[in-house]
This record gives structure tokens, C-alpha cells and sequence, in this order.
């Protein structure tokens, strides 16, 4: 027995060496930093700090304005010259808004109150999609697997919600017809604090979604390819290939968040505009 202990206790260090290796990896590619990692190289992004404030420059700021410059970019260049039928790159981003239009804001609020919320629907799901795709990319980093950033999406989404609520009822009658009415006089008390926490409910909903489903994804891809350092040789074609159909399912799942985000945000303003 000492012998077979004295045997596996170096390998047994190896291993949990090369784990905790492997867990470090994963969290650095996961979270966010002060360091900026293209082409095998390290660039320190500045610190930034005004009234005690950290507004600091980070890898996931550097991602969204990157997905701001290629929105600015992508939907500039492809349409400098007006043409009746689209083609190419600027047909598939005609595509998608159509779809967006017709299929999510048109169904959801109807025509005329649709285009007053357009703009900023295809802008939440273009910002989305972009920032999500950027982070399938080599020395891509996911912006939207950061739960500042999906708060403030969801802080965003619930403002409009709520303004729209009041425009659409008055700011008295948007808060009185947040309790049922009909229901018994004693309940009353008990419905007012829930609905009120209804409210903060949806965008808490909406910031958790994005954020947990995207940094799942690429939590499992890099899981799957530290298996690689730590597996038989043997054995490395198996978490390879799992990384790859992960990945590619992370192209369908960037899609799918994009669209259930913008989904939601119109659902809950055609429910705000409407008494209980």
C-alpha cells in the first residue's frame, strides 16, 4: 500500500498542477482585464479612474467598440450606392432586419407603435450578435459574457419599457393598473410589493440570460480543449472534435440570444402599454 501511494502521489501532483493550470486559463480568457492579448502579444490598456470611479479601459470595452466601429462599417459601406435589389453582404443584413421588423417588433407592438421602437430594436440586436460573434474569433473576447455589460443592456430595455408604459397609460394610471383590478381588498397589500418586484424582474431576467448562456458556451469550448493538455494522446482527437461542434453551436446560440433579447424587450413594452 505505501509503495502504490508512494507511486501515484507525483503523478496525483502532476495532475492537480495541470488542472489548476487549466482552470487558470479558462478564467483568464473568461473575465475580464486590463490586458489587451493579439498576435501572441500583451498590450496594457490604461487605468482610468476619475472621483474615485474606475472607468478604466478594459478587453471587453476594446470588443465593444470594435463591434460599434463594424456596425458603423457594415452598415455604411454596403449600401453607399443605392440599388433597387441588394446583394452579397448588404442582401443578408437586409435579411435580418426584415426579419427583425416583421417577425419580432411588428408582431409584438403592430406597425405604428413598432417603428417608433425600431431604431433602437435593431440596434440591441445587431450590438449583440456582433459582440457575440467577435468572441468566436482568435484573441476574441465576448463582451457580452460580462455582467456589467448585460445589466446595462437590460438597464437600457428597462427604461424604455417603462417609459413607454407611462406614455401609452399616464405615469398614475401605468402605476395604479399595476395591481389587478377586482381582486379582494386584503390581497391588495401583498400584490403591490410583487408587482413592483415584477418590474425589476424582467430586465434582471434579460441581463442574467445573455450573460450566463454566453459565458457557458465558451466555458465548455475551453474546458474541452484543456482536456487536450492533460489527456493521453490517444484521446486528443475526442475533446478536439468537441470543441469545434461546440463552437459551432455557439455560432447558432449567438444568433438565438440576439433574437430572444430584442423578443423579450418588445413583449414586455406591448405588456407596459396595456392595463392588467
Amino acid at each position: 500500500m505505501f509503495l502504490a501511494s508512494a507511486a501515484t502521489g507525483p503523478e496525483a501532483a502532476v495532475h492537480a498542477a495541470e488542472e489548476g493550470m487549466s482552470n487558470e486559463v479558462i478564467m483568464h480568457h473568461l473575465l475580464d482585464s486590463n490586458i489587451f492579448e493579439f498576435l501572441f502579444k500583451e498590450f496594457p490598456l490604461p487605468h482610468i479612474e476619475i472621483f474615485g470611479i474606475d472607468i478604466s479601459i478594459t478587453k471587453h470595452v476594446i470588443m465593444m467598440w470594435a463591434a460599434g466601429l463594424l456596425l458603423i462599417l457594415g452598415f455604411t459601406l454596403p449600401f453607399r450606392r443605392r440599388k433597387m435589389v441588394n446583394s452579397g453582404f448588404a442582401n443578408f443584413l437586409e435579411m435580418l432586419i426584415i426579419f427583425v421588423r416583421d417577425e419580432i417588433v411588428y408582431n409584438s407592438l403592430g406597425k405604428k407603435e413598432g417603428n417608433k421602437v425600431l431604431p433602437y430594436m435593431l440596434t440591441v440586436f445587431f450590438f449583440i450578435l456582433t459582440c457575440n460573434m467577435l468572441g468566436l474569433i482568435p484573441w476574441g473576447s465576448t463582451a457580452t459574457g460580462n455582467v456589467s455589460v448585460t445589466a446595462a443592456l437590460a438597464l437600457c430595455s428597462f427604461i424604455l419599457i417603462q417609459a413607454k408604459g407611462m406614455i401609452a397609460q399616464g405615469p398614475i394610471k401605468y402605476f395604479t393598473n399595476l395591481v389587478p383590478k377586482g381582486i379582494p381588498v386584503l390581497v391588495v397589500p401583498i400584490m403591490i410589493p410583487v408587482e413592483i418586484i415584477g418590474l425589476f424582474t424582467k430586465p434582471f431576467a434579460l441581463c442574467i440570460r445573455l450573460f450566463a448562456n454566453m459565458i457557458a458556451g465558451h466555458a465548455v469550448i475551453l474546458s474541452l480543449l484543456g482536456l487536450i493538455f492533460i489527456a493521453k494522446v490517444f484521446l486528443i482527437p475526442l475533446p478536439l472534435f468537441g470543441a469545434v461542434a461546440i463552437s459551432l453551436l455557439e455560432i447558432f446560440i449567438a444568433f438565438i440570444q440576439a433574437f430572444i433579447f430584442t423578443l423579450l424587450t418588445s413583449l414586455f413594452i406591448s405588456l407596459s402599454q396595456h392595463a392588467h
